[in-house]
């Protein structure tokens, strides 16, 4: 169903087919009539003129039918959405309307080649056409949702909403979902051969919330991680619905697909999870970092940054959506985990954000102003949310997040404002609780592209009496800050940073007994610090909570 939400008339409707050689459209009609003015092809490009044009506030109902069809075996690049168990494709795999930028000539080589000029990268924060536009260029209205689903008679098909019938005809399986409140239009459709793994949520600050189900359909033994996973739910919707806003939905499904893919994706009440994250993940709790879990967390963190507050599809969208994400997740994971565990993440998420820097052909942008730089807004994003709620407090993260999504959360009915929500709306709820004396922190991790290079040169301590030891210090830290062009330039370090000592704990770890933040203002600084116990490890940033070029020498043995 279709709705002209602008103020002028429709006369003509652009659609665009999935390019895939094995999906044809059948056909394609429009309620009143329309005929084929013209196509493009081989680009499954069409434009149909209405009989009649649709008015401002006007519907027509589009019906459509689209095959997918395998003949033989292909020698590589084919279609794995659809497969004999495990098919997982959402509503871009079907006919959109209007121009698709995903299908321009990305190389610049044979842009230039053609004589095009160079594709223009995401529109700046300002841009009053994409500012209405949300989630990748959709209008980012809501939709009302129900879907009737047909698949082998060994299968389950799930897809949002809630389901309200199932039944059996001709050998196979019928699934009726219905989405209760209006919803995002982004929504995946996955059926296999499924094992099921239920349990129930219910909120801890609403006596009159209803319990919220939980549910993991898995392949069957597959069943490594599940209590992972489910606890992971559980302690995300208790944290997020505490610190954020309540959830939206009263079904949260968590669905296997084939490792053809490895991703987990958040669409409404649903996340399709790849085997290979998750499901198949050889987790010792000793060494690794329980991945199974945070991805867990940080796709459930979606149902609120993305699917309740919708981002403006300007620069810094994926900072609104992905490192709140992160973030959201590390807090999580935060509650569960030792910080030995968190250090070990964030000390991994610095290495994969400098070895993507390594690879931009061009200027890093600021996080503010990320376009789809991954090693951005999913690594260094993790980190610098990190250290903000280190310097000013996650309850005061937690309380702009709050202020933030009462604000510029789409699925309130109260929600009226012209536009969707920024990177720079979000550094304003920052600021606002941020005191100032740490406002520079705001610039250096989100508005410029910042980072360290920290290093102990000399760690010696003294034994002063029985319970009182003299740790001196010798630190260095230079501070850079990276233009457009990526042309890097020391600016002085003026920081209130983390040092850090070591006493040796049992079975022969280090304990930290020591962790403050120093104002550091020299490239050298030396500090004499007194503990009661005997030192074994002592530096500067210990817990690699600034990005930093390189950790490795960031602590010392103290000799």
């Amino acid at each position: 169903i279709l709705k002209n939400t602008q103020n002028k008339a429709i006369p003509n409707i652009h659609v665009q087919k999935l390019i895939d050689s094995q999906v044809a459209i059948k056909s394609i009609s429009f309620e009143g009539g329309a005929i084929l003015e013209d196509q493009y092809e081989p680009y499954g490009y069409s434009i149909y003129a209405l009989n009649q044009a649709l008015q401002p506030g006007d519907s027509i109902k589009m019906s459509f039918k689209q095959t997918f069809t395998t003949v033989g075996f292909e020698n590589g690049g084919s279609n794995k959405r659809i497969v004999s168990n495990g098919t997982f494709f959402n509503n871009r795999d079907l006919p959109s309307l209007g121009y698709n930028k995903k299908y321009e000539l990305r190389d610049e080589d044979d842009r230039e080649d053609l004589g095009f000029a160079p594709q223009k990268g995401m529109a700046k924060r300002d841009d009053i056409n994409e500012l209405s536009n949300g989630h990748s260029g959709d209008d980012g209205n809501q939709i009302r949702f129900e879907i009737v689903i047909g698949t082998d008679a060994d299968q389950t098909a799930l897809a949002p909403g809630v389901l309200q019938k199932e039944w059996q005809e001709a050998n196979r399986n019928y699934f009726h979902y219905k989405m209760d409140k209006p919803m995002i239009n982004f929504y995946s459709i996955v059926s296999a051969r499924y094992e099921l793994k239920q349990d129930t949520w219910t909120a801890a600050n609403d006596s009159l919330a209803e319990p919220v189900s939980l549910e993991i359909y898995y392949h069957k033994g597959h069943e490594y991680n599940l209590d992972s996973m489910m606890e992971a739910m559980k302690m995300s919707f208790d944290y997020f619905s505490t610190n954020f806003s309540p959830y939206q939905y009263q079904q949260m499904r968590i669905m296997e697909f084939p490792r053809y893919a490895e991703f987990a994706q958040s669409f409404p009440n649903t996340v399709p999870f790849s085997e290979a994250l998750g499901f198949m993940l050889d987790i010792d709790d000793e060494k690794d970092v329980d991945m199974a879990f945070f991805i867990t967390a940080h796709e459930l963190a979606h149902q609120w940054w993305g699917l309740q507050v919708i981002a403006a599809n300007v620069q810094g969208r994926l900072m609104v959506l992905e490192s709140l994400a992160q973030y959201s997740a590390l807090m999580v994971m935060k509650q569960k985990y030792s910080e030995e565990k968190i250090q070990q993440f964030l000390k991994n998420e610095t290495e994969t954000y400098f070895t993507g820097r390594a690879k931009e052909d061009k200027g890093e942008l600021p996080m503010a102003i990320v376009e789809k730089q991954e090693y951005i807004y999913y690594r260094k994003g993790a980190v610098n949310m990190y250290a903000l709620q280190d310097y000013i407090g996650e309850a005061n993260v937690n309380l702009a997040l709050k202020r933030f999504i009462k604000d510029w959360n789409t699925f309130d009915e109260s929600f009226n404002k012209d536009r969707y929500a920024t990177s720079k709306d979000l550094l304003g709820y920052f600021k606002d609780v941020t005191p100032d004396s740490l406002q520079y922190v705001i610039k250096d991790l989100f508005e410029t592209v910042t980072y360290f290079e920290n290093k102990t040169t000399q760690a010696k301590y003294e034994k002063l009496s029985e319970n009182q030891y003299k740790v001196s210090l010798t630190l260095e830290a230079i501070k850079y800050r990276t233009d457009s062009l990526g042309v890097e330039t020391s600016i002085g370090v003026n920081d209130w940073i983390d040092v850090g000592i070591y006493a040796e704990g049992a079975e022969g770890k280090d304990d930290l007994i020591y962790l403050q933040k120093h104002k550091i203002t020299n490239q050298m600084t030396n500090l004499e610090i007194f503990i009661d116990q005997k030192p074994s490890k002592a530096g500067i940033d210990p817990l690699n909570k600034l990005i930093d070029k390189k950790t490795s020498d960031n602590v010392n043995t103290v000799l």
